[in-house]
């Protein structure tokens, strides 16, 4: 019984995941884009909007893999620090879909899909963290 639940909250994340390469694929998608570049007079370059386009889509890719070795990592990986590091990174790939959004409206999600995407992709991994709580904390 005790690795049934260790395997919905595994269930979760990767339904996360798989709801979430939508919107890394649109944030990927945005490379090269000559709709995606900024004004020519911009100091940086105009396409300087493609370079954080990629490196949010590189560090995305990498707290998504970290997230996938946390749960299916090595028994002896699942520390409670571990859990710790993965609540941090969750919080770092997923508050800024909302976090902004009070304060500066420009920062929402630019229609209700993007937003519903972003809700399919952040609450199955973040209830599979705190379902998966015991397996770090109590070393089962």
């Amino acid at each position: 019984m005790k690795q049934i639940n260790l395997n919905i909250a595994r269930t979760l994340l990767i339904i996360g995941l798989i709801v979430g390469l939508k919107s890394w694929w649109q944030t990927f998608s945005h490379i090269g884009d000559e709709s995606y570049i900024l004004i020519p007079e911009f100091t940086k370059g105009k396409y300087h909007a493609w370079y954080h386009a990629f490196r949010e889509a590189v560090g995305d890719l990498s707290a998504m893999l970290i997230l996938l070795v946390l749960f299916f990592g090595k028994k002896s990986w699942r520390t409670p620090n571990s859990w710790w590091i993965g609540l941090i990174l969750i919080i770092g790939y997923y508050a800024p879909f909302w976090i902004g959004t009070p304060f500066v409206p420009e920062l929402a999600a630019p229609h209700m899909t993007a937003e519903m995407i972003h809700l399919g992709m952040a609450i199955p991994p973040i209830i599979g963290l705190f379902l998966a709580k015991k397996y770090f904390f109590n070393g089962i």
